[in-house]
């Protein structure tokens, strides 16, 4: 009986708090607020693909702007170029957005989660690690990874292949062995059975909480059976990161006379992302925890967002088998009949197979919008933006208009080669401070396995010029299978 009264006292003061404020975002179009609710219920009852078709029907009839208001927090959705560029070229609004918050029990408060003092320390500390020599490491691993793929491919004779599940496997394996360097394919023990379980099923449970208001408090969704089962996963992971951590630091201590420099790589020895982050902590600038975030931000990053590319890249391909001669031919005329490996720049000639690439990404970017918690006011032309407001850069709208891209659902890739764009109208992977890391370690990777694919396929789809239903979750994905035929050529 205690409690009560204090309980509805809080409630009172939260709808009077959402009755009683008001904000210059206000005046901007949206749909329909209800008193203290905003759009609280049409939000959290629609599906993923339902939202996902919403959101379009937003941009149409409230155009380059428009609020969202859940409880008394403000969503600015904008989709034209100019405002992006103020959001994502601003130096101090980095932080995320609470879209992200369900997140952080993964991976900590690493690279992709950090702000201020730490994420300015962590950038720094990391951007080395792509560097050109380095990347020459990683790109070993990829190509081994692509040619192993496309000996998969062989076997299934040219029958139907279901995309997503099979570029899903490859580029996990891809990315566990450059991030941790183990080969998680070949491992058949427990722990790394249980981990491979643990990193394909969190996501869709993190994923489930985020869109579902009811399960965001921490005392409900942990005495949930998804809560106990997220749980569980997490203690897998980190588990298995913190033993592999552990380990590779007993054996660099055991052969430290032989141990690789991040100066030597890929002269003497193959590193992984970990070994890199081994070596900067010897040197006092990471602790162990901080090695854990980095390494579990690598592979989150890393997986599932090039797996959607490249699954969307090989069905636009399997609908425009005139690209995927210019591909072959492009890949032949560096390459060779003999099929030599790969050098660095074998990737950068490969212009006309980055312009494919990036044609997939703006019509299907792997993060489909951006989030931002605004951390300090700023003016967007005469609307002022108060601290405490959630921005969503809508990327999927930004790079679909056509006063930016003529045709714009049309594949295209020509527009990509030597045409300039207007700056922020294209940003699959960000743009401004808080642009993607590794996005030329994605771009390579991509890059290598369809080059080969292209080399050895002729590509059909089951459909022909069939697009997909879309949802946007964590990144953007199709509702349905998509299938493609592999014919040997």
């Amino acid at each position: 009986m205690f409690w009560m009264p204090i309980i509805g006292a809080a409630l009172l003061w939260i709808i009077w708090k959402a009755l009683a404020d008001e904000d210059p975002l206000d005046k901007l179009p949206g749909p329909k607020k209800w008193p203290v609710l905003g759009n609280v219920f049409i939000l959290s009852v629609t599906s993923h693909e339902q939202y996902f078709i919403l959101v379009r029907e937003f941009v149409k009839q409230y155009g380059d702007r428009f609020v969202f208001k859940v409880f008394n927090t403000r969503v600015l959705n904008i989709c034209g170029a100019k405002d992006t560029e103020v959001i994502l070229s601003h130096s101090r609004n980095i932080t995320k957005s609470s879209h992200y918050t369900f997140v952080e029990p993964m991976l900590g408060t690493g690279l992709l989660l950090s702000t201020g003092n730490k994420w300015h320390r962590r950038r720094k500390l990391l951007t080395p690690t792509f560097h050109f020599n380095i990347l020459k490491n990683f790109a070993v691993v990829m190509e081994e990874r692509s040619r192993s793929f496309v000996r998969q491919l062989r076997e299934t004779k040219g029958s139907e292949v279901e995309v997503a599940s099979l570029i899903k496997d490859f580029t996990l394996y891809t990315i566990c062995e450059t991030a941790m360097g183990i080969s998680l394919d070949l491992d058949k023990s427990k722990p790394a059975l249980d981990y491979l379980d643990a990193v394909i099923n969190i996501g869709p449970l993190i994923l489930e909480r985020s869109v579902s208001f009811w399960l965001h408090s921490d005392l409900i969704y942990y005495r949930l059976p998804a809560g106990k089962r997220q749980k569980k996963y997490l203690k897998t992971i980190h588990s298995f990161a913190d033993n592999l951590i552990h380990g590779r630091k007993q054996q660099r201590l055991r052969d430290m006379e032989e141990f690789e420099t991040i100066e030597e790589a890929g002269v003497k020895r193959r590193l992984a992302f970990l070994d890199l982050l081994l070596e900067v902590e010897s040197k006092g600038e990471i602790d162990v925890e901080g090695i854990r975030e980095e390494v579990n931000t690598f592979m989150f990053e890393g997986h599932d967002t090039t797996a959607n590319a490249l699954t969307f890249g090989i069905m636009l391909l399997a609908a425009h088998p005139e690209v995927q001669d210019k591909i072959r031919e492009e890949y032949r005329k560096i390459i060779g009949e003999a099929d030599r490996a790969f050098t660095m720049t074998d990737f950068t000639e490969m212009k006309y197979l980055e312009a494919v690439i990036k044609e997939t990404l703006r019509l299907y970017p792997s993060v489909p919008f951006i989030g931002r918690t605004v951390t300090e006011d700023f003016m967007l032309d005469d609307v002022l933006v108060r601290a405490g407001t959630q921005v969503a850069v809508r990327i999927y709208d930004l790079q679909r208009r056509e006063d930016l891209f003529p045709e714009p659902h049309k594949f295209k890739p020509e527009r990509f080669l030597g045409a300039d764009h207007r700056p922020y109208a294209f940003v699959p992977f960000s743009a401004g401070p808080r642009n993607c890391i590794g996005q030329r370690f994605a771009m390579m990777e991509m890059k290598c396995v369809l080059s080969m694919i292209c080399s050895e396929f002729r590509l059909e789809p089951r459909i022909k010029s069939h697009r997909p239903a879309l949802a946007a979750d964590l990144v953007l994905r199709a509702v349905e299978p998509i299938y493609v035929r592999f014919l040997p050529r």
